[in-house]
């Protein structure tokens, strides 16, 4: 008798819910997709408040349908996610490169993080140095969730971050030509917080995440934990204006302070659970020139599920945000990076 193998399951941890995947090992089939909602918050600034709680409602979850010892993949809180560019020595190979920024982070490479976990990849060979993009990340959250899920018997394998795996389904669907003129800024459009990071040439230029607290009471949730509007739908207008307002700014930013004049974005892909984003892509099309596409995927997945579906299409065991890099040599011709990336 064959043992039934167990569903691979992905998991993000949000205020108050955790909302979940299980995709069946074998076949990719989505098997269950849903939420578990909690009266107060589990998250107070992306840090989990209550590990008990959550440990015993992940407990009865396993339990209940019997996903002991089940692959579990999260999503990590984009929000303390850094990416910049540093410099490094040009006679570093690529080995060499992970054991400098190891060496020196905290010191010539700055870390707000007391300890950091981190991913490169060399974007130019100049003639005395070499460009790197760094993303950096506190290693205190992930142990934080990964404690928590080995606590309730699952087996954690990979963490990213939402705005990686929903760039991961723009790649996969290939209706868009990403090429070096592209720029494509994810936008996630949640009714109090948007997580933004811009692409260029499959690398993620910025990341921002912006919170307009006022909104918070304006928001309420139902019996199956939509949001649901408490004012009239004027000022549902105005909340939206007032968060593209925020997105203009960023926009302005990315174009004369990251780019240098020489291009801004020129595509955005829109999603998140605000509950009305057909309005929000009207606002935004009467007010700036980029065009906005409502990022969708051909199967059962409702826009909220999709940074997990994105998620699920990572290549198994490879891990974003680690200390592990390719060891394999780079032949260093020219004066350009290899095509390719690491982070999707």
């Amino acid at each position: 008798m064959l043992f039934k193998k167990q569903p691979l399951l992905y998991l993000e941890f949000l205020e108050r819910r955790i909302r979940y995947l299980a995709i069946d090992a074998h076949s990719g089939k989505v098997l269950e997709k849903s939420e578990i909602l909690f009266d107060n918050d589990i998250l107070h600034e992306e840090r989990i408040i209550d590990p008990a709680l959550l440990e015993n409602r992940l407990n009865a979850l396993v339990t209940e349908k019997k996903w002991k010892n089940a692959q579990a993949s999260i999503l990590l809180p984009d929000n303390f996610v850094i990416v910049r560019e540093e410099k490094v020595p040009i006679q570093l190979e690529l080995s060499e490169i992970k054991a400098y920024v190891a060496l020196h982070m905290g010191q010539s490479i700055r870390s707000p993080f007391k300890e950091t976990r981190f991913h490169f990849e060399v974007l130019e060979v100049g003639d005395k140095e070499q460009t790197i993009l760094l993303m950096l990340y506190p290693q205190e959250i992930i142990l934080q969730y990964e404690s928590l899920l080995q606590k309730v018997s699952l087996n954690p394998i990979v963490a990213d971050i939402s705005s990686l795996c929903l760039y991961r389904i723009i790649k996969q669907q290939g209706e868009l030509q990403l090429d070096a003129n592209k720029h494509v800024m994810v936008l996630q459009w949640s009714t109090v917080n948007n997580t933004i990071m811009i692409f260029n040439e499959d690398l993620p230029k910025l990341s921002r995440q912006s919170r307009l607290t006022r909104l918070i009471e304006l928001w309420d949730v139902n019996s199956d934990g939509e949001p649901i509007w408490n004012e009239d739908y004027e000022s549902l207008e105005e909340a939206i204006a007032e968060t593209l307002d925020v997105l203009e700014r960023l926009l302005e930013f990315y174009r004369y302070s990251v780019m240098n004049g020489e291009s801004g974005v020129t595509d955005i892909y829109l999603t998140g659970d605000f509950p009305n984003l057909e309005k929000v892509k009207e606002q935004f099309s009467e007010r700036f020139f980029q065009p906005i596409h409502i990022l969708e995927v051909s199967n059962d997945i409702t826009s909220k599920y999709l940074p997990l579906y994105g998620l699920a299409m990572k290549e198994e065991k490879k891990v974003v945000l680690s200390r592990s890099v390719n060891k394999k040599k780079e032949k260093r011709v020219g004066k350009k990076r290899k095509e390719g990336n690491k982070y999707v």
